[in-house]
């Protein structure tokens, strides 16, 4: 639909015709020079200056169209397919189903928008099926969906998988409420075969020198009842603890608890060991590795507070969570041990406004005892900055906000987990001082202030390397209620993973004791098969000044002898570099650079461990695709009868196109078309009036 509109009143437009004919009246009203031209002629010169002096009085108006525009969308349908080893592994021949599949969205495609997608240990937006992903997680397909697909006409999502998942939240709890149908297939095999499996294996990634740490090893057997086994566990080949077991059932589970002697520091590898039993239809579940990172002492926090407070709980439990620490939480009235004796301390809305410990803080600086300083409505911020933390907090008034979180791109002193941002827009806000914040250039921030959906560039949680204050390193978290973040991780993920991580790695780097060495090279010790190797360097100039003028090479050796070769890349400060995934087994890694003239070497090892999971259980689940699709008012189909997809959702009256109506405003100015009639009609008047002899 168009309909032509004027910026002024509609009597100027009339005007202009008007215009026109008087303009081109009075020119050619006393023409004596056309006397002898032919009538016609004379009535086109007239009607060619009339024309041109009308449709320009009538630009001057500024006329636009508003044309309203109908689009049509067709119904969007999602087919996700799971991508993971179990499919692959199952005894269907995936490439004939994968021709079945494809016939079938195409037939869907003459009527809908057909988006394909694969899942596994991550989504990714493709139809690329290889089945080699290490993990499944099927909820993530829905949180994708409606993420990517927000405010779109999503008309139903085809699910195609063995209902296996070994990651992420139970994907029927975590899909409440779906605005569309989930149409589910049946892929992979539910017939029950013999299987013995070593599922769980529970342990301490990380254990203390001549300590011992328990291990849990989960056991399943499926239709070996009378038959017999043993679980052995091997240290470089040396049978260290072995127990026999008979199966008593055709559904038979077992838990073998067991503890191991931590005897050398360094990354120790262990082999578990189901001895196998014949007609055993998959024999890869019958043995784990695990790696345990052993440490010759732990780091002690202290947490003091005027009263206890659910942040401090929180705190505490993210931190026991890796072993390398060990928590102590006292009020200040009940404190009377020695501050020397602790790595960390946690001060809690310390400074109150009724207790300044003076001498506590004394004591503090002088062992120079890093701090984590919380903010909160009993802190003195008076007090607060008269300490040396790298930020100062003016308080306007009272107040309080509350804010909420975002991620400061260019933290460079520990790796931020990209998965912080989303996080950090689902976190409830803390209660903050309403306040200046003041931050020192030795301080970073790792998150800014979010106050009312406006992000600041003021921090909310800060972090300082110590160069000003004799090397002490303190961390500033500028509000309370951080407890709420990990019941928010919780409901989001099923797990604290997330919140546990970002404590821990505020810990270690407040605990972490700097070495002095001017070129550093970290990487984790022990890392997943489908996870990249992450690596970052730093180099420092005379003046202890973090530089990035050298180049840094990077050398990977595996276990047969050959090398990989890496370049780091440079950031502001650091290096970093992403080597991607690599096989499981050890890794012998070495690092050069030049500082001042010659040249720099740092050297070290790390373990990519296998991941198991899609091994474990062979036997599709069909019940939670049944329940999925029951419960969004989809339906479920075996693999055999993918064809019957396409008349469900025909039949579903509730997928239908959806018309889209835009308005939009486009000024007469703008089509070139009318000037060009506005110089036809002016180009013909001057030759008519050149030919027959004026000018």
């Amino acid at each position: 639909m168009i309909h032509l509109s004027f910026q002024y009143p509609m009597w100027s437009v009339f005007l202009c015709p008007v215009i026109g004919f008087v303009f081109a009246y009075f020119l050619y009203r006393k023409e004596n020079r056309f006397n002898e031209t032919s009538k016609i002629y004379r009535k086109l010169m007239f009607a060619f200056r009339f024309f041109s002096i009308t449709l320009i009085s009538l630009l001057l108006t500024s006329p636009f169209l508003k044309i309203t525009e109908r689009e049509i969308e067709k119904p969007i349908v999602i087919f996700a397919q799971d991508n993971s080893e179990s499919i692959r592994k199952s005894s269907i021949d995936t490439k004939k189903y994968l021709v079945r599949v494809q016939n079938m969205l195409k037939l869907l495609g003459e009527k809908y928008d057909i988006r394909q997608l694969s899942f596994g240990e991550k989504i990714r937006p493709n139809s690329d099926y290889q089945f080699n992903e290490k993990e499944t997680d099927i909820s993530e397909v829905f949180r994708y969906v409606q993420n990517t697909f927000y405010n779109r006409n999503v008309g139903a999502v085809i699910l195609a998988s063995d209902g296996i998942y070994n990651k992420g939240s139970d994907p029927v709890y975590s899909t409440t409420e779906l605005p569309f149908p989930v149409y589910c297939i049946g892929v992979g095999d539910t017939a029950v075969k013999k299987d013995l499996i070593l599922s769980n294996v529970r342990y301490n990634k990380i254990a203390f020198l001549n300590n011992k740490f328990p291990v849990q090893s989960e056991i399943f057997a499926k239709k070996l009842k009378g038959k017999s086994s043993e679980l052995k566990v091997y240290e470089k080949g040396k049978l260290i603890y072995n127990e026999k077991f008979i199966i008593d059932n055709n559904e038979f589970y077992k838990k073998i608890n067991f503890e191991i002697e931590a005897q050398k520091s360094g990354i120790a590898v262990y082999q578990i060991i189901l001895s196998t039993i014949e007609g055993e239809f998959v024999k890869t579940n019958n043995a784990k590795e695990i790696f345990v990172e052993i440490l010759d002492s732990k780091r002690k926090i202290l947490i003091l507070a005027n009263a206890p407070h659910p942040d401090i709980a929180a705190f505490r439990e993210a931190a026991d969570m890796n072993f390398n620490f060990e928590t102590e939480f006292y009020t200040l009235s009940n404190f009377s041990k020695n501050v020397s004796d602790y790595n960390l301390i946690v001060l809690y809305q310390i400074p109150t406004l009724t207790n300044r410990i003076n001498n506590l803080l004394s004591d503090i600086y002088t062992q120079k005892i890093p701090v984590l300083y919380v903010l909160g409505t009993q802190s003195s911020l008076s007090e607060f900055n008269k300490l040396k933390t790298g930020i100062s907090v003016y308080a306007k008034n009272s107040a309080f906000d509350e804010v909420q979180a975002t991620v400061n791109k260019n933290f460079t002193l520990f790796e931020i987990n990209p998965e912080y941002s989303a996080f950090l827009k689902e976190a409830p806000p803390l209660i903050s001082p309403f306040a200046d914040y003041k931050v020192d250039a030795e301080t970073q921030t790792l998150f800014f202030r979010k106050i009312n959906s406006i992000e600041t560039a003021t921090p909310l949680i800060t972090l300082n390397s110590g160069l000003s204050n004799q090397g002490v390193k303190s961390g500033v978290i500028t509000g309370e209620g951080i407890w709420k973040w990990r019941l928010i991780d919780y409901k989001l993920h099923d797990n604290h993973l997330l919140f546990n991580e970002l404590i821990n790695k505020i810990i270690q780097y407040l605990t972490l004791v700097e070495s002095k060495e001017r070129f550093r090279v970290s990487v984790d010790k022990i890392i997943s098969e489908n996870q990249n190797v992450m690596f970052s360097a730093e180099i420092y100039n005379k003046s202890y000044e973090q530089i990035t003028v050298e180049d840094v090479n990077l050398s990977i050796t595996d276990s047969s002898g050959k090398d990989r070769t890496f370049m780091f890349e440079k950031t502001a400060k650091s290096y970093t570099l992403n080597v991607g995934n690599f096989l499981p087994g050890e890794y012998h890694w070495n690092a050069q650079t030049q500082i001042d003239g010659g040249k720099a070497v740092k050297k070290g090892i790390f373990r990519i461990s296998p991941l198991q999971k899609e091994t474990e259980n062979m036997t599709a689940d069909f019940k939670t695709l049944l329940q999925l699709a029951k419960k969004s008012g989809g339906k479920f189909v075996g693999q055999t009868k993918i064809d019957s997809i396409k008349q469900y959702i025909s039949l579903n009256e509730n997928i239908v196109p959806l018309a889209h109506y835009t308005k939009n405003d486009r000024s007469l100015l703008n089509y070139k078309w009318l000037f060009l009639i506005i110089l036809i009609f002016l180009s013909g008047e001057w030759f008519l009036r050149k030919y027959f002899g004026a000018y």
